[in-house]
């Protein structure tokens, strides 16, 4: 059986994770990388992460849920991180779709800032924003992640090239790529080195990782065995070394 890992989720939203977890490993999903989204949900990320050894976690604040911060945030984060070496940051990012896009910008560098202390991946969000997005990691270029993972990417080639020139990142795609009136995202994909692909469900079920890489195949024109075997070793070497 073909084996998958899938890139980026939200575990801890699913009402019966006991019953729909088996359900995703008989399909060949052996390993999930569950995303928080605001301290309200560290608790629950960690948990799973405890209870299943095939969960990996990642707590980070989300750019729709800045404005929820409390005084004390960061300190909180960062003693969770320090507790818990294994766990990457994320879910990390801007939206300019939604509000505070200022106030979004203080907590994603203060993040960034913060995987970068304690050497943790960082899975990051980015939509309508890589004006900013590109400003902020070029002027904090010495103070980054090790590792950069652009989760749900949909930026153009020439964004992609800018990011695979200058930094550390890996592009997840998300079922965004299954719609066949998004021309340019296919063309991002076609032009995406092979061993900077991860494939993830995002907010849907983890088995649709199964579909979204065999239409990443079709667009790179690799048979599904190998881009599906190459891209469970991209992620694979993601939870080794992150």
């Amino acid at each position: 059986m073909l084996k998958y890992i899938d890139a980026h989720c939200h575990l801890q939203n699913i009402e019966d994770i006991s019953a729909e977890l088996p359900k995703a490993m008989s399909a060949g999903i052996y390993g999930f990388i569950c995303n928080a989204t605001e301290p309200n949900d560290w608790n629950s990320v960690l948990n799973l992460i405890h209870r299943y050894e095939n969960i990996y976690g990642c707590i980070g604040v989300h750019p729709w849920h800045v404005n929820l911060l409390s005084d004390g945030w960061e300190l909180k984060m960062h003693s969770i991180l320090r507790q818990n070496p294994d766990l990457m940051v994320g879910e990390i990012g801007l939206d300019k779709l939604h509000p505070n896009i200022e106030l979004q910008e203080q907590v994603f560098i203060k993040q960034l800032d913060m995987a970068h202390k304690l050497n943790r991946v960082a899975h990051i969000h980015c939509v309508g924003s890589w004006d900013i997005m590109l400003r902020i990691l070029k002027l904090h270029k010495e103070r980054l992640p090790k590792t950069m993972i652009f989760h749900s990417f949909t930026g153009s080639v020439e964004i992609q090239n800018q990011l695979l020139r200058d930094y550390n990142v890996l592009f997840s795609f998300s079922s965004m790529i299954l719609d066949g009136r998004r021309a340019r995202l296919a063309e991002t994909v076609k032009y995406s080195p092979i061993g900077k692909i991860l494939a993830e469900s995002d907010d849907k079920k983890p088995e649709i990782i199964i579909d979204i890489i065999k239409r990443i195949g079709e667009i790179k024109g690799i048979a599904p065995e190998k881009i599906t075997d190459k891209i469970y070793k991209n992620t694979l070497d993601i939870l080794k070394n992150g």
